[in-house]
């Protein structure tokens, strides 16, 4: 894949998770922004190649962008982790996980249980 093609991947990652997940955007925007200070190098002269960041970067803007997903998905309603999996197409576990993650940073909360389910709501902010 080309660099430009890969750039405009990002950007509308980015945008896609600014709109849901503002926090997320916020720390991954700050992250790009240090990218050439982390290739010059640090005060021991240890540099990040471009695939060094990459392999940094990728895991922590398709995380975010699941995340993103999630939170769109519960926008207006309340739903069980099986509910969000088939709504963003991510296994049961994936999103259980982003959820113990949204639920510490008082993005989402358990509003009730469906039987054995939990069933999760986005917190208004």
């Amino acid at each position: 894949m080309s660099d430009s093609i890969l750039i405009m991947e990002i950007e509308e990652k980015l945008n896609y998770i600014s709109i849901h997940y503002p926090e997320g955007a916020e720390k991954l925007t700050r992250l790009l922004g240090k990218k050439d200070t982390l290739k010059s190098g640090n005060v021991y002269g240890e540099k990040l190649t471009d695939r060094q960041f990459s392999l940094v970067f990728g895991p922590l803007l398709e995380a975010a962008y699941e995340r993103a997903r999630i939170l769109e998905a519960l926008a207006g309603n309340e739903s069980t982790i099986g509910n969000l999996s088939a709504a963003t197409g991510m296994k049961p576990q994936q999103v259980f996980n982003h959820m113990k993650d949204l639920m510490k940073r008082n993005m989402v909360e358990i509003s009730e249980h469906a039987g054995r389910d939990a069933v999760f709501r986005k917190i208004r902010r």
